[in-house]
């Protein structure tokens, strides 16, 4: 909220302008804060920071990407947002994982339909993929780790390889990870994607797993998806 919101203009003017060499690593993104409530979760930051000439904007999903993205940006030359969560995430990635700045990672290889998430949305995503194998329905998850530049030739491969797309993020729709999505399909690939996320609705206060719940930013919320297309 302080390092992407307070701080927008200093960031626009007095980084992105002149393009220079620095890192602004946010963490407390989302509603996964919890009890701090609306005011202290940042559910426009995406949409702020990926707006901004010059920025690349990155949103790890579990501890060994972190650690990857950090030992990375350093080698990049220019403004860079990374958004990190404050909730306890699950390991889903070996420390011999390959990663690769603007490329996602496809994460199975189903045809019924294809999840993009990012963050802290990632391992949902993974959970429900793998309960909806167990009834047949055999979907890919795709984690977008760099949202700009974001990985167009991912977009558009799943978009013709499977029937449904979702997007999942801990964000307002609005702007965020579906937003650029969407921009991709238009121009690339026109098909219907269903964006899960803060439907333009401040946050509030509550524990982060009742929150998610309540905000419909589960692995239940990502298989009623499957299960009634």
């Amino acid at each position: 909220m302080f390092a992407a919101g307070r701080g927008y203009d200093q960031i626009r003017n007095s980084i992105c302008y002149p393009n220079l060499n620095v890192k602004i690593c946010a963490t407390h993104a989302g509603i996964t804060v919890g009890e701090d409530g609306a005011t202290h979760q940042m559910l426009e930051d995406i949409s702020l920071m990926r707006t901004l000439p010059n920025m690349t904007v990155i949103s790890p999903s579990d501890d060994m990407q972190t650690k990857w993205v950090i030992k990375e940006i350093s080698k990049i030359n220019g403004p860079v947002y990374v958004r990190l969560a404050r909730l306890a995430t699950p390991v889903i990635y070996e420390e011999n994982q390959k990663f690769e700045m603007g490329k996602a990672i496809q994460i199975g290889e189903g045809t019924d339909g294809t999840v993009f998430a990012t963050g802290v949305m990632v391992s949902e995503a993974i959970k429900a993929k793998e309960e909806l194998k167990q009834q047949n329905i055999n979907i890919r998850v795709v984690d977008i780790h760099t949202i700009k530049p974001i990985d167009k030739e991912m977009i558009v491969k799943c978009a013709k390889e499977t029937k449904k797309l979702v997007s999942i993020e801990d964000h307002n729709i609005i702007g965020g990870l579906g937003s650029a999505i969407c921009e991709v399909l238009a121009e690339e690939y026109p098909k219907k994607i269903e964006r899960m996320g803060i439907k333009d609705v401040f946050g509030k206060s509550g524990k982060a797993e009742a929150l998610m719940e309540y905000f419909g930013l589960t692995k239940k919320h990502i298989i009623e998806k499957f299960q009634n297309s």
